[in-house]
Order: structure tokens, then sequence, then C-alpha cells
């Protein structure tokens, strides 16, 4: 699979404009790092989220970032064009003769989908077999996404609870003036790091996981319907007209 660009794309640009800006007010990328702070938001948030999650929940989660973070193509046009050449294939010569393009698709739910096609399955009953995979691979993706999700809550907490344990450091310091100033920079830096990592970094990947859950869908959501199309005898000329309506559709 091939890295999703726009995505490291984002975070090199938000990192880009950050330091212009403190280039602006005359200041070093030095001189707003604090590993105190970025340890209590981002390290709290990812424990504070994982200690409510199961394994599994983990797996999928970790499994969701790579999706993240890498380009998954959903070509309609030619999922348009090989359901109009099966819906030729079964009107010349049968369903079961759809059986030899088997082995030819790379996509296992559209392999699925048209083995149960050929099989014989009812098309209502093959329509909501097929429902209930798109239901749990909804479900499934609305899991991890909530991880991260999650994440992008607990960091500015984590950040607020960090400025405030920072802030007691600095009433504990009041009897040393050259203490206050860098302790000070320490609490409010765990503030910073706290909205960095919700809109900076969290965020960006719940977005981005929404977006792609949104394509797959509708994706599959056509394989269904071209499926059971087919199944009922369309054309191959009324499955190509159907299928690019319901894409405009679902698309609007």
């Amino acid at each position: 699979m091939k890295l999703d660009f726009l995505l490291i794309l984002g975070y090199i640009g938000m990192l880009t404009v950050m330091y212009l800006g403190l280039t602006l007010a005359k200041g070093t990328p030095s001189e707003v790092w604090s590993a105190e702070g970025a340890i209590m938001a981002f390290g709290g948030a990812i424990i504070g989220t994982i200690a409510g999650l199961s394994m599994q929940e983990l797996r999928d989660a970790l499994q969701a970032l790579k999706v993240a973070f890498t380009v998954r193509v959903f070509d309609y046009e030619r999922l348009i064009g090989d359901f109009v050449g099966y819906a030729g294939i079964s009107r010349k010569d049968g369903i079961l003769a759809l059986e030899g393009a088997l082995s030819r698709i790379d996509e296992p739910f559209v392999r699925r989908a048209l083995q149960m096609a050929i099989d014989g399955v009812d098309s209502d009953l093959m329509e909501e077999r097929l429902a209930v995979e798109l239901t749990t691979a909804e479900e499934r993706h609305a899991r991890s996404r909530n991880v991260f999700d999650t994440m992008a809550t607990y960091s500015p907490a984590f950040g607020m609870i960090g400025t405030i344990m920072g802030l007691v450091l600095v009433l504990k310091a009041l009897n040393d003036p050259s203490k206050l100033g860098p302790k000070m920079a320490v609490a409010l830096l765990s503030t910073f790091y706290g909205v960095f990592a919700c809109y900076a970094v969290f965020t960006p990947i719940a977005k981005k996981l929404e977006r792609k859950h949104r394509h797959e869908m509708l994706y599959k959501q056509m394989i269904v319907k071209g499926i059971v199309w087919i199944q009922t005898g369309d054309s191959p000329r009324i499955i190509e007209g159907k299928m690019r309506a319901f894409l405009r559709e679902k698309k609007a």
C-alpha cells in the first residue's frame, strides 16, 4: 500500500505554520519544548484510552492507524465496468457461468457475494447477509475511530492536569524567584501540548478514518446492489445506469 501523503503533508504543514509563527515571535523550538508537558498530554491520553479498551479493540485501533496512513483506491469506474461484464455473462450464459470469473477477482467481498449468487441464495437473503457483514464492519470501524476521538478528548484534560501540577510546583517555589519562570513555562506548555495533541495529531487521524470508512462502505454497497441486480436479471445497460445513479446519490 502507498502512504497517504496528504495526512503526512498535513502534519508537516501544521509544524511548519507553528515554526513560522514561532520565528516571527522571535522564539526558538527549544523554548517551547517541554518533555514533561508532552508526556502528560500524549502519554496521559494514550494510556488513559488504552485502559478502557479490550485487547481486540487495541489491535483494531493499531490496524486502523495503519489504514489512516495508507491509501486504498476505490475505483468506482472499474467496479461498474466489471459488473457490466458480469451482467453480460449472466444474461448470455446464465449466472452459473460467472463461476469462471471468480478466480480472476481480487476483491474478497465481491467473490463472496458472487459465490452466493452462483450458489442460488435468494436475493433478499443474500442482501440481508451482506448487509450484516457491512454493519459489522461499520461497527468495528466506529470503535476504532472512537479510540482516536477519545485520545483527542483526553489530551487537553491531561494537559490541564499537567498545568495544575506545574502551578502547584510554582507555588512551592515562591521563595525562590529564579525558579518561577521555568516552572510556570512548564505548566503552561502542558496545556499547549494537550491542545496540540487533540487538534493537530489525534483529530486528523479520526477524520481521515471517517472519510476512508465512507468510501469503503459506498464501494461495498455498490457491490451488494450490483450482485442483486445481476441475480434479478437486469441487463448490463440497466445495471450500469443504476450503479451510476446510486454512486451519484450516495456521493451527494
